[in-house]
């Protein structure tokens, strides 16, 4: 390999390369300027220009900028910065480095200015959707990290402005389930050959909640005095699928006594005295037996109890804390508690009815009547 000769140096900003006296290797070298002594740290190299790509790599990393102008910074110093300092620490650093990539692939060496041009990000947004062959999803995934790295340099203080970030819009989810008649719900309940499936069916009604949150729902989370469903388990952090607590109908308060009598702290849903992790083959098997068609899925109680609760007029607040979501003008929680005798009577009252209409159609005077004889 080739050795530094004594007299030879390569400066970035105020960093030099050297060596020590009798050794071959490159050292980054610079003045305290406390002390007034020359600082040194090795590079592990004797190469030169790996100890060059070395030192300009290190100073890109870690030497401080100070409210750059955009036309100033390359998109490759602000990114390298962001990955080291930040983006690899994340959960996401794997699609981090990867879009980062893109970005460079793309732009190269040019400053945020050239590369955040109209012109420069549409065609740069058309590279990745043809060249690249991203989806609608992926192609704005990309562009946010790139964005939020740009965002991260700007708090930080390292540039003075962040030019506009053209992002695609998100491509529309496609529907989990279509809202289910009274009629089609007693198909179901009707063609369940077993039980867990019948009780899923009952409390996905009965709660509107996601079937995630029925399947770790235990009977300790029901509080049969004050008629109360916590369906965030205790030690679960809410996400932002949130988990509400709810009314417990009346129409299935007589099942869950029963089972309480039994055990009060063992999950709701259960099979061969197991709780069940996920119902795809029996829910495959009943939506089969039931002879619905249409896009029928466990989502599809949710959407079901959602359009019932806007036709019997119930609240938007009301409907909004049934389902768990987060209103944007007011917290659901500060205007009534859970404890509250009006807390969500309207939304409760309104279920119960659409449960007692689906008990006729069961022949039973309650849904817990189906399900006690289902035992």
């Amino acid at each position: 390999m080739a050795r530094y000769a004594a007299r030879v140096r390569y400066q970035v900003g105020k960093y030099w390369l050297g060596q020590r006296s009798g050794s071959p290797a490159g050292y980054r070298m610079w003045i305290d300027p406390k002390t007034r002594r020359t600082g040194r740290a090795s590079l592990g190299t004797t190469d030169f220009e790996e100890a060059k790509a070395i030192l300009n790599d290190w100073f890109v990393l870690n030497q401080s900028k100070t409210q750059e102008a955009p036309d100033e910074t390359t998109l490759a110093e602000v990114f390298a910065r962001f990955y080291e300092h930040h983006g690899q620490h994340l959960r996401s650093a794997v699609d981090i480095r990867r879009s980062l990539r893109y970005w460079l692939e793309f732009h190269g060496e040019v400053t945020i200015k050239q590369a955040l041009h109209q012109d420069q990000q549409l065609k740069f947004r058309n590279w990745l959707s043809a060249e690249k062959k991203l989806s609608q999803s992926s192609v704005r995934n990309a562009l946010m990290i790139g964005k939020s790295a740009l965002n991260w340099a700007w708090k930080r203080g390292d540039i003075a402005s962040v030019p506009y970030v053209q992002l695609v819009n998100p491509p529309k989810p496609e529907p989990k389930g279509r809202p289910l008649e009274i009629e089609e719900v007693a198909k179901l309940l009707k063609a369940a050959r077993e039980q867990h499936v019948r009780v899923l069916i009952a409390f996905l009604i009965g709660t509107a909640a996601r079937t995630g949150a029925i399947l770790d729902l235990h009977l300790s989370q029901i509080d049969l005095e004050h008629r109360l469903i916590d369906l965030n388990p205790k030690g679960r952090e809410q996400t932002k699928k949130y988990r509400p607590t709810v009314k417990l109908p009346e129409q299935l308060a007589a099942y869950i006594e029963v089972r309480k009598q039994a055990s009060g702290t063992e999950a709701l849903v259960r099979y061969e005295g197991s709780a069940v992790e996920s119902v795809k083959r029996s829910w495959a098997s009943t939506r089969a037996a039931a002879g619905l068609s249409g896009n029928v899925q466990t989502y599809s109680f949710r959407h079901t109890i959602a359009r019932w609760l806007r036709m019997q007029s119930v609240p938007a607040w009301e409907v909004a804390a049934q389902l768990g979501h987060k209103a944007p003008d007011y917290s659901t929680t500060e205007i009534y508690a859970p404890f509250d005798p009006a807390y969500l009577t309207k939304a409760t009252d309104a279920i119960d009815l659409f449960l007692c209409q689906v008990a006729r159609q069961l022949d039973a005077d309650t849904v817990s009547e189906f399900l006690l004889e289902s035992i």
